[in-house]
C-alpha cells in the first residue's frame, strides 16, 4: 500500500526551484473553468527541476502533465497525484535554418502560429485553430483546417519518467493518427523539431491566419467558456451533424449547455460543474448511439476521481 504521507513529506523536503503547491484548485487552469483539488500541483523551472520531483514520487504517485487546460476537464472530485505543468522556460521558438525550427512544449499553439508568419514561415498556420499548448498537440495529434500537427513534425525531444532520461525520438517512429498517438504515457515531451516553408511575404502570411481566425470566430462558440471540440468525428462523418441530427441541438444540464453556434461545443454558462459537463456529455453520446449506431467517442481529456454516482 502506498504511503502517500511519507511521499509528501519527502516532496517538502526537496530542494526544488519551482513552485509546488498541495490541494491545489485546478479550475482556472482550465478553459472550462471547472474541476476539483489535485493533491500537488507542481511548475518546474526547468527539466532538472522536474526529474528531481519526479524522482521523488516515482512508483507512489500517479501524475498529469497539463498543457494550456484547453482539451482538459478535471472531475469536481480532484486528481488523486500530482499535476505538473510546465514553466515559461519551456516556453521558446528556435529557428535553425531556412527549413527547420525548435519550439518548446510550453509555447502556445496560436502565439506559435503568428510567430512564424512573421519569420516568414509558412505551413503551419492552421495552429491558429488549436488553443493549446505544443505538447498537448502532439501527444494528441492535434489538427485544425484540415491539417494536424504530424505533418511537419520530425522530431520530439523528451524525458522519459520510467528512467528519468532525456532522449530524443523522430515522429515517423510512432504511431500519429486522427486525434490519438502511439507514445508511451511516460515520455514527457519538452521540446519538438518542425519543418516549415520559407516564404519571404509576411503580410501574405498573417492574411493566411487572419482569414482562419474569422472562419473560426464565425463558427465556433471562441467567446465562451468551452474544451474545443467535446468529440472526435467518426471515420466519414461529422461529429456535429450527427449531434444535431439525433435531436440534440438544444441538450443542456445544469450550467453546462451545448453551443447553439456548434453542436460539437459544450459551454459552461456559469456556474457548470465538471459532473454536469460530463454526464451531458454522456447524454448526447447515447442519443447519437440509438439514433445511428454510432458511438462517439471523447475528444476531451477527463481526468481525476469518480464520485460515487459514476460509474468506473
Amino acid at each position: 500500500m502506498i504511503n502517500k504521507e511519507n511521499t509528501y513529506r519527502k516532496i517538502q523536503n526537496l530542494l526544488l526551484n519551482g513552485k509546488l503547491s498541495f490541494n491545489f484548485n485546478l479550475a482556472s487552469h482550465t478553459w472550462l473553468k471547472t474541476g476539483g483539488n489535485a493533491d500537488i500541483f507542481f511548475i518546474p523551472e526547468d527539466v532538472n527541476d522536474l526529474r528531481r520531483f519526479l524522482k521523488s514520487i516515482k512508483n507512489n504517485l500517479p501524475f498529469y502533465i497539463l498543457g494550456a487546460g484547453s482539451n482538459t476537464l478535471f472531475r469536481d472530485f480532484g486528481f488523486d497525484g500530482a499535476v505538473i505543468k510546465l514553466s515559461k522556460n519551456f516556453d521558446y521558438v528556435k529557428f535553425i535554418n531556412d527549413k527547420e525550427f525548435k519550439v518548446g512544449a510550453a509555447t502556445n499553439c496560436i502565439k506559435l502560429a503568428r510567430l512564424l508568419a512573421k519569420n516568414y514561415a509558412t505551413g503551419l498556420e492552421f495552429f491558429s485553430g488549436i488553443p493549446g499548448s505544443i505538447g498537448g498537440a502532439i501527444k494528441m495529434n492535434a489538427g485544425a483546417y484540415g491539417n494536424e500537427t504530424s505533418k511537419l513534425l520530425t522530431k520530439i525531444k523528451l524525458l522519459d519518467s520510467k528512467d528519468g532520461k532525456i532522449k530524443e525520438i523522430l515522429s515517423k517512429d510512432y504511431t500519429m493518427q486522427y486525434r490519438q498517438t502511439g507514445f508511451p504515457d511516460e515520455y514527457i515531451f519538452l521540446e519538438a523539431t518542425f519543418k516549415y516553408i520559407k516564404n519571404n511575404n509576411i503580410l501574405e502570411n498573417l492574411k493566411k491566419i487572419n482569414e482562419l481566425v474569422l472562419q473560426r470566430e464565425l463558427t465556433q462558440p471562441i467567446q465562451e467558456k468551452t474544451s474545443g471540440s467535446t468529440f472526435k468525428n467518426p471515420i466519414q462523418k461529422k461529429a456535429w451533424k450527427l449531434i444535431q441530427e439525433s435531436g440534440c441541438k438544444n441538450y443542456k444540464l445544469g450550467k453546462a449547455h451545448l453551443s447553439r453556434i456548434h453542436s460539437n461545443f459544450i459551454i459552461n454558462v456559469g456556474g457548470a460543474t465538471s459532473s454536469d459537463i460530463e454526464k451531458l456529455g454522456e447524454k448526447i453520446i447515447n442519443k447519437v448511439h440509438q439514433k445511428f449506431g454510432i458511438k462517439l467517442v471523447w475528444e476531451i481529456k477527463i481526468i481525476g476521481r469518480k464520485g460515487l454516482c459514476q460509474n468506473d
